[in-house]
């Protein structure tokens, strides 16, 4: 009579306990008390056959001392703590030495932990590197991992050879059930929608409003700063208007951005850029519309390498490469005259803009530029990053899932009858 050998589930949970105490003593981790109370409760609750219980007002309560009656809507402790601890996570996997260590990470949509066996690892690290454009994306599980490594599950025994072959029908079904599943993925992965998705979802997954700060119609062309010990070269100053009046341009980049993250479930505030202090950049994730009207956008694309220059013996405003300074391919001229722009019997008429997503580690948040050298380039530089289809180009350059590395677009579009044409990208960087 043919018999399987049941798997040891105390040893087990003993692999799980051991890991989750070479993961606490990490640095990675050490540093957040927060994450370390998380990880540990999650991890015990499943080990000791309670992962049902596992739900945001119970972690709120056990872990966080939130009272039993405590609003989930208004407080999100629990869900900015998971963030935090996924991305610890990642952190701590994306060291070569961790590899080969058995893996733990949180269920999508849930607080509950799934563990991947170290060889499952290898194998799903070489396949995600191989198909899937964000390589630094969690490595996802197949059906049969959880059957096999999540503690207080049993595998199922049989004492027949008709239950052993219906046990493996099971992991057939599971297989191929997964295998449609990574089909869907593909296609959502593929899907314009999507790109444009992971560009915000940095932004969509920081808990809390939007702060969208927009500049003013600036009184004059910009001026050059005086050269001070850290700088390799002057900055642009914005001239300040007393006046409140936002450029036509800007005004309709931020509907179509309001539009686009409101339709997405998260609450936009606007400001004025010169109502906005640092305090403010700090509480979340912030939206800045503008180049040369806007100081925060000067000053945070600063140290870059495209970053928004003026040249006053040329009288040019221009997106400066780091790589190639003395390039001004992408510039605006500040001494035409503005009537007529790009109408017939004119020259053709280019301007450029810069899309910045910025991780600000002074902040501990995303923040997004969006700004033209003027306002055509600011208006299409907010129907690129609001209209899926633009998006797709992207995706095929660059990876967008890594929210903690900085990714820049310069776009290009020619003005007719002062009207902004289509976005063309002319340059990307994830420097």
């Amino acid at each position: 009579m043919e018999m399987i050998e049941k798997p040891d589930v105390q040893s087990t949970a003993n692999a799980v306990r051991l890991q989750l105490n070479l993961i606490l003593q990490d640095p990675s981790f050490r540093s957040s008390k927060r994450s370390v109370q998380f990880l540990k409760y999650v991890v015990e609750k499943t080990l000791n056959g309670q992962a049902e219980q596992i739900k945001e007002r119970t972690i709120g309560v056990d872990v966080f001392g939130r009272s039993p009656s405590y609003d989930t809507n208004e407080d999100h402790v629990v869900r900015t703590a998971a963030v935090e601890l996924r991305k610890r996570l990642t952190i701590y996997y994306s060291n070569e030495k961790h590899r080969t260590e058995l893996r733990m990470s949180l269920v999508p949509g849930s607080y509950i932990p799934q563990f991947t066996p170290p060889a499952q690892n290898s194998e799903i690290a070489r396949t995600a590197s191989h198909n899937d454009p964000a390589q630094h994306a969690e490595p996802r599980m197949v059906a049969p991992t959880l059957l096999e490594f999540h503690p207080g599950i049993e595998a199922a025994t049989s004492e027949t050879p008709r239950k052993h072959r219906r046990n493996r029908s099971y992991v057939i079904y599971a297989v191929v059930a997964s295998a449609l599943l990574f089909g869907i993925l593909g296609y959502r992965w593929l899907s314009p929608t999507n790109v444009q998705n992971l560009f915000w979802k940095p932004v969509l997954d920081t808990p809390g409003s939007v702060l969208l700060a927009v500049g003013d119609v600036p009184n004059g062309p910009p001026t050059l700063s005086v050269p001070t010990g850290d700088q390799e070269y002057p900055v642009p100053v914005v001239q300040k208007t007393p006046s409140q009046i936002v450029p036509f341009g800007d005004a309709v980049t931020i509907a179509r951005v309001v539009g686009t993250l409101e339709s997405k479930g998260k609450n936009v505030i606007i400001r004025r850029e010169g109502a906005s202090s640092f305090s403010d950049l700090r509480e979340g994730a912030v939206v800045l519309v503008g180049a040369f009207n806007n100081e925060w956008s000067l000053r945070l694309t600063r140290q870059l390498r495209y970053s928004l220059a003026l040249d006053s013996d040329k009288h040019l405003i221009y997106i400066r490469d780091a790589k190639n300074p003395s390039s001004r391919s992408w510039s605006w001229a500040t001494n035409l005259p503005r009537d007529h722009q790009g109408s017939a019997g004119h020259p053709v008429l280019q301007d450029y803009a810069l899309v910045s997503r910025i991780w600000n580690s002074d902040t501990g948040h995303v923040v997004v530029v969006i700004g033209g050298l003027y306002t055509y380039g600011t208006e299409a530089a907010g129907e690129f990053l609001t209209k899926p289809q633009l998006m797709q180009e992207i995706a095929r350059a660059v990876p967008l899932a890594d929210p903690h590395r900085n990714l820049q677009i310069v776009l290009a579009t020619t003005v007719t009858d002062d009207a902004a044409g289509p976005p063309r990208i002319v340059a990307v960087s994830t420097e």
